[in-house]
């Protein structure tokens, strides 16, 4: 069975005995989860392009995290996936960039993200000297 991947444009050959986060992370691709297929925190939805049908139909615990619309927009989460047959998937919400993942971060603002942290400017560096004298105490 074959699975391509948008907007990366890479196709995947796969079986039936793995979901689609197992498939994608073994591809290197990497798909947001933090149950690792529990599932319990939907963080892996993907979108389904095309072959909806080719996926056997979403488990009571898929439609409890993100209901059962998947027939109107597409969305599954991809530790419950299970394919019989080929499907196009948009993994484009998974590819952000690392600044834009922090910024989700509840607490964690864009002044924050940039120059080195509070914890590395003020730590206290110890200069040991060969000659026996005394180390230099200072902050870096």
């Amino acid at each position: 069975m074959r699975v391509k991947v948008l907007p990366i444009q890479l196709e995947i050959h796969a079986n039936s005995n793995q979901s689609l986060l197992e498939l994608l992370l073994a591809n290197g691709i990497k798909i947001r989860s933090l149950c690792k297929g529990v599932p319990s925190c939907a963080e892996c939805r993907i979108r389904i392009v095309e072959g909806l049908h080719h996926l056997l139909p979403p488990t009571a615990a898929e439609i409890r995290l993100i209901g059962n619309t998947s027939h109107l927009d597409g969305k599954r989460l991809a530790c419950q996936c299970r394919l019989f047959g080929p499907v196009t998937i948009d993994v484009s919400d998974h590819l952000a960039t690392e600044k834009e993942a922090l910024k989700k971060i509840k607490g964690i603002n864009e002044n924050q993200l940039s120059g080195e942290s509070r914890a590395v400017v003020r730590t206290l560096i110890l200069d040991a000297q060969d000659d026996g004298e005394k180390g230099d105490h200072s902050a870096s």
